[in-house]
Parts: structure tokens; sequence; C-alpha cells
């Protein structure tokens, strides 16, 4: 006996739609979309041409392509300030001073929701040719604030992040899922993690996970740098200053939770 694949409901495909961009916003064509979610065209344009009417799509008249319209970066702004208040207020002045002092870029991310999230950037006086911007979504298994999040995480949620095909960024980027939770182990034992050329050619990053009253964690701070002055060695003093600024950020963070229950 044939089971029939449930019909999805007009809000379920246009979630779906949404969720295509999720990842990158890259420009996408209704017929592209269509042959994804293997939706008839027709209902893949009505769907894209509400989405529009509601901003939550934006269509660009020379490519004909769509991508994320300024609805959907607002509710991120939201979500985001909802999230990060608390823990930006902390961190700034923290990341300059550990800016100043390193002079290498430092980034703060955050897990929000499934998604991890550049949402500070200090710029150090070395700077990067190729740096992130302030809401970037970034690869958790390719960025050490990603990786230094999920090797203290519940084992079902490292399952799930990771339970997709990685994307490969440079041959350095390490996609087997196996090697993935061997990492994640070690950086649990060391409290750091590295990411050499993962992402970019020629750049290391280093990262240290922050967490909250509850003892999760919830951001990382990330410094970025030149392979040539930004080395991947547990005991480097880049690693030091680094572990330093993320446990006066916990700190303060749980302190400052105390005092709000109080």
């Amino acid at each position: 006996m044939k089971h029939r694949t449930p019909k999805l409901s007009s809000i379920e495909k246009a979630l779906k739609i949404l969720l295509l961009f999720n990842q990158q916003n890259r420009g996408m064509g209704t017929s592209e979309i269509s042959q994804k979610l293997n939706l008839h065209p027709a209902t893949a344009s009505r769907i894209i041409k509400i989405l529009c009417q509601e901003s939550f799509l934006q269509h660009n008249n020379k490519s004909k392509k769509f991508s994320l319209g300024s609805s959907v970066f607002f509710l991120g702004k939201s979500i985001l300030k909802s999230i990060s208040g608390n823990l930006l207020n902390i961190a700034m002045p923290i990341l300059i001073e550990l800016c100043e002092e390193i002079g290498e870029t430092v980034v703060l991310e955050i897990m929000s929701n499934e998604n991890l999230v550049v949402t500070y950037i200090a710029q150090g006086r070395n700077s990067l040719s190729v740096k992130p911007n302030i809401g970037d979504i970034l690869p958790i298994h390719a960025s050490p604030g990603g990786k230094a999040i999920l090797a203290f995480s519940p084992l079902n949620i490292v399952e799930k992040l990771l339970d997709k095909k990685l994307e490969a960024f440079t041959e350095f980027t390490i996609t087997d899922k196996n090697k993935l939770l061997t990492q994640l182990g070690e950086i649990r034992k060391n409290g750091v993690a590295f990411c050499k050329e993962e992402m970019v050619i020629g750049v290391n990053t280093i990262g240290i996970p922050i967490f909250n009253h509850e003892n999760k964690p919830i951001a990382a701070i990330v410094i970025a740098g030149p392979s040539t002055r930004v080395k991947c060695e547990i005991n480097s003093p880049l690693v030091i200053a680094l572990k330093k600024a993320a446990k006066e950020i916990s700190s303060q963070l749980y302190h400052q939770n105390s005092l709000e229950k109080d």
C-alpha cells in the first residue's frame, strides 16, 4: 500500500521558500525556487508575489532574481536585540580593549536559534582584507566561534546542526562529521577552537566560548588574522588574552543576571 505524502499548506510553502535563503542571501529566480522545492512554477510564483508584497522578498529588475527583503532584516534585528542586548553592552568595552591589546580583528559571534551571527566587530590596527560584516551568518562547522559553542553544547544539538551536507570553503575545511566530533572533543578539553585557513586561504581564526548564568554556551569571541601572525597554538599570547576576555564577559553576565533576580 502506497503512503501519500501529506500536502503542504501555503504557509509551509512560503516558509520553505524563505528558508532557501537561510545560509546566504543569494539571488534565485522563480524556476530555481520551484525546482529546489518541487513546487509547481505557478504556485511558487503566487507565493513569491505575496512575499514580495510584504517585503519578505525583494525582486532585482536587472537579474530577475529574488533575495531576502527588509521585513526579514527587521525581524532578525529584533531577535538579535532581545538575545544580545545585555551581552553586547557587557562585551563591547572588553572586545575593544582586547583589540587594542593584540592589534588583530576581534569578532563577537552569537547563536540565534540554529544560526551563528556576527554581532560586533572590533577592527584591529592590522586590518584584514577579507572580513565579515555585522549580521552575516557564518557556517558553524568552519568557524571557531561555532565550533567553540558546539563543543560545550548537548550532543543532540550538535548532531542536529552537523547532520547535513557541510560546505567546503577551502581545501582545509573539515566536512567529515566524525572528524568534526573528534575535534569538538579536543576543543572541550582545551577550551579553545582553531580554524586554520578553513574559510579563507591565508587567514587563521581562534575562538573561545562565552557562557551565560546557566553555564550554557551562547556566544564566542573570535580573533581573525593572517596565518603569518595568528598562530593556532594553545599557549600563544593570543589564546591567553582571548580566554581572559571571554572569562570576564561570562563572569559579568552571571553577576548581572544574579542582580536582576534579587
